[in-house]
C-alpha cells in the first residue's frame, strides 16, 4: 500500500470512529511530544480552502475508491458557515444525475493533499440518503428536503439550526456583482475561503472595481460586509463605503496567497479583527476616482 493510500485509510478510520465532527488521525512524528503532534493534527484539520477549488474536488471512500466529486457547497451567509456539501456520485456507485446532500462535518481532507476529500460512510447509507435531481434543486430556505437530510443524518452530524439563517449555493455567490448603497457597481465577490475543520466561511474575497481600486486589488473581507438580497437575480449590496475598506491585505488577481498556510491564516485573523473595528455601515463613501 502506498503512503497516500495508507494516509487515506488512517483518516477514514478516524472519521468512522466519530461522525460527529471531522477528525484526522495521524501517527505521532518521531521526536515529537503528544502536545506537538496534537498541534500538528489541529493545524491539518483546520486548513482553509477556496470554495471555488472545493467545488469539483474529488471524493474518495475508506477503500480509496472514487465516489464522485463535490458539485456545490451550501452556505449560510448570515451566520458565515458552510452547512452542506452537494455530492455528485460516479465511480463505484454510479448513481447517475441524482445529487446528494451531506453535512460538511462528514468530509475531511485527504492527508497531505489539498485536492481530494475523504467521505467514510457505509455504501448502503450513502445510497439511501435523501437526494434530488440535478434539474430540480430544492429551495434551501423553504423546502422540507433539508429537514429530510437533517433527520436522516441525525442531530450529532447535521448542522445545528441558527437564527436568521439564509442558505445560498456557493456557486451562485462566486462571481456575483456587488453594488454600493447607491446602486453603482463596486466589484464582484471573487471567492469564499472556507475552513474544512469547523465549516466556517473564514472570509470572502472582494474584487474591487477599478473605480474603487485603480490597481484592481482583491481584498479579504468578512461576509458581514455584504447584504444578500432574497431575490437571487439581484446584485449583492455592500454595507460599507470605499474608505471603510482596509486595503492593507489586498493582492493582485494573479498572485493569490496560500490561504491554507497556517501563518497566513493567523495573519488574516488579526487583519479581519482590525478591519471589523474600522469598518462601519455607511452610504456616504463612494468610488474613489483619480
Amino acid at each position: 500500500m502506498n503512503i497516500h493510500r495508507f494516509g487515506l485509510h488512517l483518516a477514514a478510520s478516524a472519521l468512522a470512529a466519530s461522525l460527529a465532527g471531522p477528525l484526522l488521525a495521524v501517527d505521532r512524528p518521531a521526536g515529537k511530544t503528544a502536545t506537538e503532534a496534537a498541534g500538528q493534527t489541529t493545524q491539518a484539520v483546520t486548513r482553509d480552502l477556496r470554495a471555488s477549488k472545493v467545488i469539483g474536488m474529488k471524493v474518495r471512500n475508506a477503500q480509496d475508491q472514487d465516489l464522485g466529486k463535490i458539485d456545490d457547497l451550501i452556505v449560510d451567509v448570515n451566520n458565515e458557515r458552510v452547512a452542506y456539501a452537494i455530492l455528485s456520485f460516479g465511480g463505484v456507485l454510479g448513481l447517475g444525475q441524482k445529487l446528494f446532500t451531506y453535512p460538511l462535518s462528514l468530509f475531511q481532507q485527504a492527508p497531505g493533499r489539498n485536492d481530494e476529500l475523504v467521505l467514510n460512510v457505509d455504501e448502503e447509507r450513502l445510497k439511501k440518503a435523501p437526494g434530488f435531481e440535478r434539474k430540480n434543486w430544492p429551495d434551501w430556505n423553504q423546502s422540507s428536503y433539508r429537514g429530510d437530510v437533517d433527520r436522516y443524518f441525525g442531530p450529532t452530524v447535521s448542522p445545528k439550526s441558527m437564527p436568521n439563517q439564509r442558505l445560498v449555493r456557493a456557486s451562485e455567490l462566486i462571481g456575483k456583482n456587488v453594488d454600493d448603497s447607491e446602486g453603482h457597481h463596486a466589484g464582484e465577490l471573487k471567492d469564499l475561503v472556507v475552513n474544512m475543520g469547523n465549516a466556517r466561511v473564514h472570509y470572502a474575497i472582494f474584487d474591487l472595481d477599478k473605480a474603487w481600486s485603480p490597481n484592481d486589488k482583491l481584498v479579504p473581507v468578512t461576509l458581514h460586509t455584504f447584504n444578500f438580497p432574497n431575490d437571487r437575480s439581484k446584485d449583492i449590496l455592500l454595507k460599507v463605503g470605499r474608505n471603510d475598506l482596509d486595503m492593507s491585505q489586498g493582492f493582485d488577481a494573479g498572485k493569490w496567497p496560500d490561504v491554507s498556510d497556517p501563518a497566513y491564516q493567523r495573519n488574516i485573523d488579526s487583519y479581519l479583527q482590525r478591519s471589523a473595528g474600522k469598518s462601519r455601515p455607511t452610504g456616504a463613501a463612494g468610488p474613489v476616482r483619480d
